[in-house]
């Protein structure tokens, strides 16, 4: 078989970019079950990849492998995420997962971001030789329920920007971020007596937790009293992990590594 022409356009259309993923990810460990509008939903939409920053890379005219990316400036600079990345079965090998990063790189702004699943070999190899480092653990909850004494009140979602996000000892990863994301959220405000924290939802996924560490069982307990609730926590944060496990919230079997490789601000 001869080997294929690739060439690589960037901004391509939205079907391009929906068929380059399905196919890249047609054997991966998770799977997608999506039509293009619900692509277009999650992929650009919910997570902020920007069409204009994404690649697709092309075999005879073929869509068969892709980059998505976003950028955004948060108060720590400007950080160009890498939302996938992906490679049709027969197409890999041939160099093009490589020369999507190359372009990724290119063209970043700041620090580059990207998370791997676990057991992805593969790319995790790819990624270190590239010059990426872990930096933390993603690891997934889903609740049991729980019962709680404390008060929960919606509080105007600009007390985020302008105390909470603020005064945080804590990074968010990218897709629970609002300031990355721009989703729709609700802001909660937890009480009980002098005790006091706050949580951050959008529908049944829990984004935040702003609080003190010795109240983080509290917090979590009081996040779903309400209904069972899914969460995302990172290694860096111990005491919202062992709070979930103590309460006998359930660990998906999928977790993630976050590795970052630093850029100059611009």
């Amino acid at each position: 078989m001869a080997r294929p022409i690739i060439s690589y356009v960037q901004n391509p259309p939205l079907a391009d970019l929906y068929r380059a993923f399905m196919d890249g990810f047609s054997d991966y460990m998770i799977h997608f079950d999506m039509d293009e509008a619900r692509f277009e939903a999650v992929f650009l939409v919910r997570d902020q990849n920007q069409p204009s920053r994404s690649v697709v890379a092309y075999a005879d005219d073929r869509p068969v492998a892709v980059m998505l990316s976003g950028v955004a400036h948060l108060d720590s600079g400007w950080v160009t995420r890498c939302g996938g990345l992906a490679v049709a079965p027969g197409y890999r090998h041939l160099g093009i997962a490589n020369e999507l990063m190359r372009r990724f790189d290119e063209q970043a702004m700041g620090t580059r971001l990207l998370e791997v699943i676990q057991g992805n070999e593969p790319a995790l190899t790819l990624y270190e030789r590239l010059g990426y480092e872990t930096v933390r653990e993603i690891m997934y909850f889903q609740s049991v329920p729980t019962e709680t004494e404390a008060s929960l009140e919606p509080e105007p979602i600009t007390e985020l920007f302008e105390t909470y996000y603020p005064s945080a000892t804590h990074r968010p990863i990218w897709q629970v971020d609002v300031r990355t994301t721009q989703q729709q959220a609700e802001l909660v405000r937890v009480r009980e007596g002098e005790t006091t924290g706050a949580l951050l939802f959008r529908g049944d996924l829990l984004l935040d937790v702003f609080g003190r560490d010795e109240d983080a069982e509290w917090l979590l307990r009081a996040a779903a009293a309400a209904g069972p609730i899914k969460l995302t926590l990172t290694s860096d944060r111990p005491a919202l992990i062992e709070a979930a496990r103590r309460l006998g919230f359930v660990q998906d079997a999928i977790a993630q590594f976050e590795m970052v490789k630093p850029g100059g601000i611009v």
